[in-house]
């Protein structure tokens, strides 16, 4: 099967063309055209050209929004096989696909690896692998996307974290599920399809790319002093069991609030509310280094 590797030299503040750099002498011999992306949204672009192509194992090399652009330029069709190289600040798609460390082993599974159907999220017309949300964590990631991401991917979304803790305020929303609708006021929404954001944090600890439904969690207004010893369970998963936090799967919602409000999917910022969110099950097959 043939391949095209998609580069975004820039991701990671230089850490993917070092990952690049290591995996060149293994491409000998192998059926790959590399492609470099040259701005934002040239992955989309690159993606798109090959997305009709069956036969076709398109490659992301970069981070979680290299990952994301290219997914969006492979669907809605997505018939080729999807596979990723991790060189972001986060990395946090790649948790779930049990990938190896050493760069010859990464481009084996990018290559050849098992391949299974996955489960993928739209927001409104945008495409998502891991979380979309709203609230204090889209505010943070668009504070995150305009700083230097050189460094510890963690430490990077913590200090977005801290520099929000003083600034931000719970919003009125109402979330509506099958019908039904409830308001809050809300401190966020986190809509997952995997378990990861923001570095490692286990912010929807249960959701499962292959179940057909999201895991959805809403945490409630809460005061000052309470958000950094609740955003400190999220790296455990454990803040699922906090009274403010309220957690429910489903296949489709819709959340509507102050126009303001930034929306985020794998960390991008995607738009403003009102946003309804939808799971597409078995969308796309990816490449993993599951036995």
């Amino acid at each position: 099967m043939k391949a095209r590797l998609i580069v975004n030299p820039a991701a990671g503040s230089g850490k993917a063309q070092k990952l690049f750099d290591a995996i060149v002498p293994y491409l000998s011999g192998e059926d790959v055209e590399v492609v470099r992306t040259e701005r934002p949204g040239h992955a989309t672009e690159l993606a798109r050209e090959v997305a009709d192509q069956d036969d076709m194992t398109v490659i992301s090399l970069g981070g979680d929004g290299t990952h994301h652009e290219v997914l969006n330029g492979l669907m809605p069709g997505g018939k080729t096989v999807f596979a990723v190289i991790p060189a972001g600040t986060g990395n946090d798609f790649v948790r779930i696909l049990s990938y190896p460390k050493a760069p010859r082993d990464i481009l084996e599974i990018a290559l050849r690896g098992k391949v299974m159907p996955m489960d993928i999220g739209k927001v409104n017309d945008q495409y998502f692998l891991t979380v979309s949300g709203v609230g204090f964590d889209a505010e943070v990631a668009g504070w995150v996307n305009r700083r230097d991401k050189t460094g510890n991917g963690t430490w990077i979304f913590i200090r977005g974290i801290l520099h929000h803790l003083v600034r931000y305020h719970s919003a009125d929303m109402t979330v509506h599920v099958g019908g039904a609708a409830r308001s809050e006021k809300t401190f966020l929404i986190a809509v997952g399809n995997s378990p990861y954001y923001a570095g490692g944090m286990r912010i929807c600890p249960e959701a499962l790319a292959d179940d057909g439904l999201f895991d959805v969690i809403w945490v409630r207004d809460l005061p000052r002093l309470s958000v950094l010893p609740l955003l400190s369970r999220v790296f455990r998963g454990t803040h699922v069991q906090h009274p403010a936090v309220q957690s429910f799967q489903t296949e489709e919602l819709s959340v509507e609030g102050p126009p303001n409000m930034l929306v985020h999917a794998d960390g991008e910022i995607v738009g403003h509310l009102p946003v309804t969110i939808t799971i597409v099950p078995d969308a796309i097959r990816v490449r993993t280094g599951a036995s």
